[in-house]
Parts: C-alpha cells; sequence; structure tokens
C-alpha cells in the first residue's frame, strides 16, 4: 500500500458502476496511470450482480445509511414448499442490483464492440414481450407481421396498429409526415384521437415503449422515439428479437470486463477500500515531485485504512466522493420500487424461441396492468431471466419487478403482483426468496458536473429499463475533459486489435 502513496496518479476513479467502469475502459490504452478503486469488495457498485451473501452486506449497508440511491432494502425467505424449491448455495446466483437490457439499435453495443471487449461478453436475446392482464397473458405483437398474424386482434384494432406502425417508421427526416402531435400529447391521448385505437391497446403499446410513467402522464414524443427503436431493432441481430443482455449479470458483466480491460492496459485496482477525503495540495505539483514539468496543482485523497495518495485528476459518482453536492436527495428525486425474485421453477413457457431458425430468448418482458382507470397508474413491469443467463440455478428462475411509484404501498402491490403472475404461470407458491427496495430515481438528466477544480461527479442516473445511449455521452464529457487537446471523437472507445486478442482469434 505504501507504494500507492509514492506514485502520482493523473486519475483516480472512485466506483465501478457502469459510467465509471466506462470511463477506466475509455483510458486504458490513454498510457495515463489510473488508480481505481472501489469501497466494496464486488465489482459494479451500483450496477452490482451479487450473491445471496452479498445481499445480506448489501442491505447492512443500506441500514448504516451509507448509500442514498438505495433504500428501504428488506429480504424475505419464504418457507420451502417441496425439495425442488429450495434455495442453493449463495455463489449460484449473480442478482443484478439494475436489471437493464441493450437495443440492437443503440450506440452501447457499438461501443462495446469498437473497444474490443465484445469477445469477453456473451450476449442473449431478449425474447417476447408479454402482458398480464385480468389473471391472463397476452403475448404482444413486436412487429408488422405479427399483428398481422395475431388472430386474438379484432380487425379494425388490427387496422389501427397498423396505422400507428408506419407512423412510427417513417424516417426522421421525412417532412411529409404529420409530428405536430408528437410534442404536446400524450401517449394516451395521442393514441385515442390521432390513431383511434382502442383503451386496451394503450398497455401494450406502452410496454414496447418501456415507460415507467402512467400513459396519461408518457410523452407521446418520448414514447415514438422509444417505440421506434424497438421495432427498428427486431431482426436486427437474428429473427425475431431486438434486445440483449449480457450473460452471467447483464450489467455487472459489462463492468467487470470493462475494468478488466483497464488493468490490461495498466490500470490498478483497488477494491474494498473507500475515498475518504479530498484536499487540492495548496502549492504541490506535479513538478514538484520531479517527476515531470507539469504544473497541475495535485489533490491529496485519503483511503479507508489512511493510506495517503495524489492524483491529477478524481472521478466518481456521488456516493463514491466524499463530500459530493450532487447525492439523491428526496426533495429531487421520486422513487422507484424493485423487487428481485428467486423462483423455483423455470417457467420455461415464457422463453418460445423468437421466431423459425431464431434463439431460445433468456429474457421476458411482461408489464403487468393495474386496476384503476386505464392509462391513470404506474404500470409494473417484470423481467424474467431464465436459467440461461447464469443468474441462478437450473430449475429456477429470477423476476425482476418494478414500479414508478414512491408510495409505500407500492412494495406490497409489487409483490402482490408478481405473485399473481407466478400463479398465472401455474407455479403458485414457488417463489423462494425476495429482496425489495426502493431507489431513488433522479429527475436529473444523465451527465456529470465539475464538483471541483479536476474533481468529476457523474450525476444519478434515470430508473429505466434500457442501458441508454446517455451515458456514453456523460463518460465521453469526462473523457474528453481528462484527455484535453488529445481527445479526438473519433477515438473515443475505438481500439485497435491486441496482438494477443488476434492470437486468440
Amino acid at each position: 500500500m505504501e507504494t500507492l502513496g509514492d506514485e502520482i496518479w493523473d486519475v483516480v476513479i472512485a466506483g465501478t458502476s457502469i459510467p465509471q467502469s466506462l470511463l477506466a475502459l475509455s483510458l486504458s490504452r490513454s498510457g495515463k496511470k489510473i488508480l481505481h478503486v472501489d469501497r466494496h469488495d464486488y465489482y459494479g457498485g451500483d450496477d452490482a450482480g451479487l450473491s445471496l451473501q452479498d445481499v445480506e452486506r448489501w442491505v447492512q449497508e443500506l441500514d448504516n445509511g451509507r448509500n442514498s440511491l438505495f433504500k428501504c432494502a428488506t429480504v424475505s425467505t419464504p418457507a420451502p414448499q417441496s425439495d425442488h424449491g429450495k434455495l442453493a448455495s449463495s455463489r449460484s446466483y449473480t442478482l443484478s442490483l439494475n436489471p437493464q437490457i441493450v437495443y440492437a439499435q443503440s450506440a452501447i453495443l457499438p461501443a462495446l464492440v469498437s473497444s474490443r471487449i465484445h469477445t469477453q461478453l456473451e450476449f442473449l436475446a431478449v425474447g417476447s414481450w408479454w402482458i398480464h392482464r385480468a389473471g391472463t397473458l397476452h403475448k404482444i405483437p413486436s412487429t408488422r407481421e405479427d399483428v398481422f398474424n395475431d388472430e386474438s386482434l379484432p380487425m379494425k384494432d388490427k387496422r389501427g396498429l397498423m396505422k400507428f406502425l408506419r407512423y412510427i417508421l417513417q424516417e426522421e427526416e421525412d417532412q411529409t409526415a404529420d409530428t405536430s402531435v408528437d410534442s404536446h400529447f400524450t401517449l394516451q391521448t395521442a393514441l385515442a384521437a390521432k390513431f383511434k385505437l382502442s383503451e386496451s391497446l394503450q398497455a401494450p403499446l406502452q410496454a414496447l415503449a418501456l415507460s415507467p410513467l402512467p400513459a396519461s402522464l408518457t410523452r407521446f414524443d418520448t414514447a415514438l422515439i422509444r417505440i421506434r427503436r424497438h421495432m427498428r431493432s427486431m431482426g436486427y441481430f437474428g429473427p425475431g428479437f431486438g434486445a440483449v443482455i449480457a450473460k452471467y449479470g447483464g450489467n455487472s458483466e459489462i463492468s467487470q470486463v470493462a475494468c478488466r480491460a483497464g488493468a490490461v492496459g495498466g490500470s490498478v485496482y483497488l477494491l474494498g477500500h473507500e475515498l475518504r477525503s479530498l484536499t487540492t495540495a495548496k502549492g504541490i505539483t506535479a513538478a514538484n515531485t520531479n517527476e515531470n514539468a507539469d504544473q497541475t496543482p495535485l489533490i491529496e485523497c485519503v483511503l479507508s485504512g489512511g493510506t495517503q495518495i495524489r492524483a491529477k485528476i478524481v472521478v466518481g459518482s456521488a456516493d463514491d466522493l466524499p463530500q459530493a453536492e450532487d447525492k439523491v436527495s428526496a426533495g429531487d428525486c421520486a422513487s422507484t420500487w424493485r423487487s428481485i425474485n428467486i423462483v423455483a421453477d423455470p417457467l420455461r413457457q415464457l422463453f418460445p424461441q423468437t421466431a423459425e431458425n431464431g434463439p431460445t430468448p433468456a429474457v421476458a418482458i411482461v408489464l403487468v396492468e393495474a386496476g384503476g382507470p386505464t392509462g391513470q397508474r404506474a404500470p409494473i413491469y417484470l423481467q424474467i431471466h431464465s436459467e440461461d443467463t447464469g443468474e441462478c440455478p437450473s430449475g429456477q428462475c429470477i423476476i425482476y419487478a418494478s414500479v414508478a411509484d414512491p408510495d409505500s404501498s407500492a412494495r406490497q402491490s409489487l409483490q402482490t403482483s408478481v405473485s399473481e403472475f407466478v400463479a398465472t404461470c401455474g407455479a403458485s407458491d414457488s417463489i423462494i426468496w425476495s429482496l425489495s427496495y426502493a431507489v431513488s430515481d433522479s429527475q436529473q438528466d444523465h451527465g456529470y458536473s465539475e464538483l471541483s477544480p479536476r474533481v468529476f461527479s457523474f450525476a444519478p442516473r434515470p430508473c429505466d429499463t434500457l442501458l441508454d445511449d446517455p451515458v456514453l455521452v456523460s463518460v465521453k464529457g469526462v473523457w474528453k475533459s481528462i484527455q484535453g487537446a488529445d481527445a479526438q471523437d473519433d477515438l473515443f472507445l475505438r481500439f485497435e486489435e491486441r496482438e494477443s486478442e488476434a492470437d486468440n482469434d
């Protein structure tokens, strides 16, 4: 540990959530001296994939008030109903705190390819979209072909849906398109007024947009962009699907692989160490240390355990930086309730082959239509991850549930919806473990701030089912600040193949 204090670090990165990990990846071939620390003893930060024992420690951390993003976490373990319903060992599970899918038509996947880490990731198909309504499960048509072949749809609804799909698939540069309603109407109003769609079709279209808000509060232009991306992604990588996740934990696996690339590039990694304090060292520069002629004032950092280090630039998130002013607070956030449920049944009926010659998906998306007036209540989303994701043992699956509702009663509503859904699937009483928690959903846009000279903090990310492109914009902004005159847009996350990678191919 003494040698850490002997170095002058060009960059110290605190935390291994997706933004920090992608930043480490972007700097992995810069030749800079980088120290990457995390207060946890695992990778992933707010995007971590946890074992059962990790979850227990994480809940304790929240109880101690050391996390401003997550709160109110509780674990419940119902009595097993049968021998096949028993929990496996702790390390048999990789439970994602922030389960997100990645659309084929996104900037994320090309960045993972151009940065050369895609060869270390195994991507799995996200398959069918479903709606759970009044105790029955209906598959949502995701393409025009699906609409045409869906015998359950009345002809009037088919015509209305086809008109809507033609509208959203028009090229953005098509000046003949009538976009007058896009920015002024809600999804609910636009579907009823412009497209004359029945109320029963609002929830399925909302599911394709993955909007966490009720249809009455979802802006139509926002929904339009997201549904268009869904439609254009379908079939991009193969028949019948348009999104993927990384095997073994999704975001947490991407984070770990990105950090591994940083280590290969020479970065030093230190888990289980917190950045406790930051002080700009007056009058102390790299030039004073005989390192070089750089006149940049150094930042003195103290890690947990008392180790003192010096850096030119420090980057992290609110919870990873001491005394950060942009921590999520009750005044600028709304809560999303989430739960993670281990189910002692594989629920294989949810994962039909995407199409003839298509893959068997590993993830299904379900919108649970809540009671009350159509479009007025926040939808409940379920992500069902099969045993093929590597997140649970064979014969089980994981259900990730979420609802954007700050009311404390939403926690129970969420669990009731999961139980009713599992019963509809013919697997009553098969939930053998659950974690429920609230997420402070920031109302800020993606971004970052400079807390003090050369100390950058990534803003809290909005809760979303998608790993979306704005995270790359934030990372690129910090990368350009670090690189200075050496920053070129076409070099961000674009690397040549290493000789070792070529040899492996």
